[in-house]
């Protein structure tokens, strides 16, 4: 669903930010801003490119941006 993907991204950005790079608290935000930035360029891809113009992909990714945002 929309919002497992959202929590999953949201995971694996707290997992690098917070584990991998030793930085005990990054706040929120930043996690959230990381994994948007993913989801926003997953948007973009759909709708920039006609061979891959499936509506309901880029409703998908739009709503995972909506769960990331509600994070």
């Amino acid at each position: 669903t929309p919002r497992e993907k959202a929590d999953e991204l949201y995971s694996k950005y707290d997992d690098l930010l917070n584990k991998d790079f030793g930085n005990p608290i990054v706040f929120d935000n930043q996690i959230k801003q990381c994994a948007l930035i993913a989801v926003n360029e997953l948007i973009e891809f759909t709708y920039n490119y006609t061979d891959y113009n499936e509506k309901s992909t880029k409703e998908y990714w739009i709503e995972v941006k909506q769960e990331i945002e509600k994070l």
